[in-house]
């Protein structure tokens, strides 16, 4: 192996040596190409049981088990697309998931403080609430990737952006146990 600076970090994937340089916190090398990792791209799928019947499809949960060195792009992705969206003022004041020091507890308050003034000014009130059922899953990346363009995402960073979300694969594991005659009856 060639003999490189101690400031590198080295990370074997796939049979390939991808260096990392980092200066200043940050992902420099790749980053910087626009592309995503073609060998992070992989999830493994792992279905865990939930509760009720285990023969049942629907009480199990998948998730997404990734590999680390994507686990890193990904925050560093999310840092920058974090810190563009909030110093170019395209956050919403009321947008209170996968902020900092902001929750669904802030939320139902300010709904509920907005409810109420409503309801001591003699105002009617009313609501209509969507769950969301892994609505991460119904995510159009076309429209995804227009909103970026919209909202000031560009150049490299865009196409890093959307070289991350193409090209994916995953594989499932499936553990299937089958149980012939567990009490011995006939």
């Amino acid at each position: 192996m060639p003999s490189y600076p101690k400031s590198d970090v080295f990370v074997k994937c796939d049979n390939h040596i991808h260096i990392l340089i980092f200066r200043n916190g940050k992902i420099s090398n790749l980053l910087a190409q626009g592309n995503y990792l073609e060998t992070v791209k992989f999830s493994l799928i792992k279905l865990i049981y939930k509760s009720g019947d285990k023969s049942s499809p629907s009480n199990y949960r998948p998730i997404s088990l990734l590999p680390a060195l994507s686990k890193v792009f990904e925050k560093v992705i999310y840092k920058r697309l974090f810190d563009h969206l909030n110093n170019n003022a395209v956050s919403d004041e009321h947008q209170f998931g996968f902020r900092s020091e902001e929750s669904t507890e802030n939320a139902s308050h300010i709904l509920l403080n907005e409810i109420l003034e409503a309801m001591n000014s003699k105002q009617m009130v009313g609501g209509i609430f969507c769950d969301l059922h892994k609505a991460i899953d119904c995510i159009n990346h076309v429209v995804l990737l227009e909103k970026l363009k919209f909202y000031g995402v560009s150049g490299k960073f865009y196409n890093l952006v959307k070289s991350y979300l193409n090209g994916r694969y995953q594989k499932v594991i499936l553990i299937i146990i089958i149980v012939l005659n567990p009490l011995g009856k006939k």
